[in-house]
């Protein structure tokens, strides 16, 4: 049964990649013209000893579609910033410090999950992102190590292996991928039980024999799996990855998936189609021919400028070497017409005119690539703080078209397919997860050299209000418009200060009420002090009075003595009252 399943999986890859074959045509032509090292959708792979661009005339294609390919990790994926990081979709939820700081806990760990050097992540990216400027679309799969399962592997597979099939709402859900696997490798990933008898065979005889094998990711419901494994804690996970060998037609494993692998970022898709253009297909293409045959031409004329070429009289029989340095031997006084024997033709190659042909194709490439749109605007000594931010702005919102889609279909799910992959794998630690997190979906915040510059001009605005509502206390403007409070909070969010640098609304409110109690000690302590210069002050003068005279000293006087010199008390009477009627 399982046999008859691998066989109709094999006969529905092969419609798929039938069907893909128009497509594979036009993908080997661009990649002749901007990809020698991809040329091989429709011829063998075999490069070994081979120059594989030796029938290009011109590197400029070439150089260009690199540069926008690696300027999308330098972009998006900075490996000198935190480019990523963790959020719950809820603003309010995620400023708190705890939730930040577990949230932050999540981006720290799977960082340190993909930049592990045996992931490998680096070296599939960037092979992902020349794939996808170059045809439009590349293929990432995100797994457990097929060695020891310890750590996730991330691998970029060539566009020529895959055909898939999208859902009802075009996304890709249903892939198949063909792949060589050798004899001896094919049995250690899936047992000499599970493979057929010609791969045991092979390795033992001859382990280095290549293998066809197809790895298709689908659906669990279009799939007929039901065995015990295929649930977890009591639950059908939603995907099933099935590996088949395709030469012999046996079923070699099927493997429940909490998520779909693959990553199949689209760079533009047509209606209808399931496959997408690139900025090769739809602009430069053409550009690109042209580079070819022009650069041919101005080489061949610099050729004729250089070396023009000769004519001879027919009737001179002696043979002259014409080469650099070269000495024939003649009669001077026979042969006096030698020298007007032969002739150069007058040819003037006008080379400023093919060299301005090819500053026009170059640029047009460099606009076919968004070159460009790349480079920041240059700022001068002579520019206020104004105008530097006008440019940077108008810079930023050129690269919005171009980077943002790649932020959420391409390194968005990227980042989708790690958390779930390390998730399943157990690498999270969910005893210290906050309440207010369980149950919550996870999203990404993206920081970048392109975000950064935003979030630098909401830094700026902070600034610049500032500056305004000061100004306008200045004038008696009364209550301040600015909630400064606010405005300082986002601009800090905006900028990406770490969550430990943050603290809580509670650790502030303790700080004040100590600020609070702290001034009012220093208060007491400072009114303590007056009343004590005011009691010294008192004394000083008590003395003074003493030594003067006016007042006895102190222990002098007897009870009922009289002080000379003051008035005598007065007497007073028992006054009586009349009784009012």
């Amino acid at each position: 049964m399982s046999d008859q399943r691998a066989q109709e999986l094999i006969d529905l890859g092969n419609r798929l990649f039938s069907q893909k074959e128009p497509l594979n045509s036009l993908m080997q032509e661009i990649a002749l013209q901007f990809y020698p090292a991809r040329a091989t959708f429709t011829m063998q792979s075999d490069y070994l000893g081979r120059d594989i661009a030796d029938h290009l005339h011109d590197s400029y294609p070439v150089l260009v579609r690199r540069e926008l390919g690696n300027s999308i990790s330098a972009t998006l994926r900075p490996r000198d910033q935190r480019w990523f990081s963790a959020s719950s979709l809820d603003e309010d939820r995620d400023a708190d410090p705890e939730n930040a700081a577990y949230l932050e806990y999540i981006t720290t760990t799977m960082r340190t999950a993909m930049y592990d050097m045996r992931a490998k992540f680096v070296r599939a990216t960037k092979e992902g992102d020349q794939d996808f400027i170059t045809f439009g679309q590349t293929v990432l799969s995100v797994e457990e190590s097929p060695i020891d399962r310890s750590h996730l592997f991330y691998r970029a597979h060539h566009i020529r292996d895959c055909a898939w099939l999208e859902n009802q709402i075009g996304d890709i859900d249903h892939l198949h991928r063909k792949d060589q696997m050798l004899a001896r490798n094919l049995m250690r990933q899936f047992g000499e039980k599970k493979v057929h008898a010609s791969v045991k065979d092979a390795a033992e005889k001859e382990p280095g024999k290549l293998f066809n094998i197809r790895c298709i990711a689908m659906p669990s419901d279009e799939y007929d799996y039901t065995k015990p494994d295929a649930k977890k804690g009591g639950q059908k996970l939603p995907y099933i990855m099935v590996y088949v060998d395709a030469d012999n037609g046996k079923m070699l494993r099927e493997v429940p998936s909490p998520d779909f692998i693959f990553v199949v970022p689209r760079w533009q898709t047509l209606p209808g189609l399931q496959y997408a253009i690139s900025p090769a297909t739809s602009i430069a293409l053409p550009d690109g021919r042209l580079s070819q045959a022009m650069a041919l031409m101005i080489l061949e004329a610099g050729e004729k400028a250089i070396d023009p070429p000769t004519v001879a009289d027919s009737e001179v029989f002696r043979e002259f070497n014409i080469q650099a340095g070269a000495l024939t031997w003649a009669d001077l006084d026979g042969d006096r017409n030698i020298r007007d024997a032969f002739a150069q033709l007058d040819i003037r190659p006008d080379m400023r005119t093919a060299f301005a042909m090819r500053a026009d194709i170059r640029e047009l490439l460099t606009k076919a690539f968004f070159i460009d749109k790349l480079a920041l605007p240059e700022a001068t000594d002579k520019m206020t703080a104004t105008e530097i931010r006008a440019r940077l702005e108008e810079h930023v919102r050129n690269l919005l078209p171009l980077f943002e889609p790649m932020e959420h279909e391409y390194n968005g799910r990227l980042l989708d397919k790690t958390f779930l992959r390390l998730r399943a794998m157990n690498k999270f630690d969910v005893s210290g997860m906050p309440d207010a997190l369980s149950g919550m979906d996870i999203s990404w915040g993206f920081k970048n050299p392109m975000q950064e510059a935003s979030t630098r001009i909401l830094a700026q605005q902070f600034q610049e209000a500032l500056q305004i509502e000061a100004g306008a206390m200045q004038a008696g403007a009364g209550v301040p418009r600015l909630s400064v409070t606010m405005a300082r909070d986002d601009a800090i969010r905006g900028i990406g200060v770490p969550a430990k640098w943050r603290r809580t609304d509670d650790d502030m409110a303790a700080e004040a009420e100590a600020q609070a109690k702290e001034a009012a000690a220093q208060k007491a302590a400072m009114e303590a002090s007056q009343v004590a210069q005011i009691a010294g002050q008192a004394g000083d003068a008590a003395q003074s009075l003493q030594a003067s005279g006016i007042l006895p000293a102190l222990g002098t006087e007897s009870p009922g003595d009289e002080v000379e010199g003051l008035p005598d008390e007065p007497e007073i009477e028992d006054i009586e009252f009349e009784e009012v009627a």
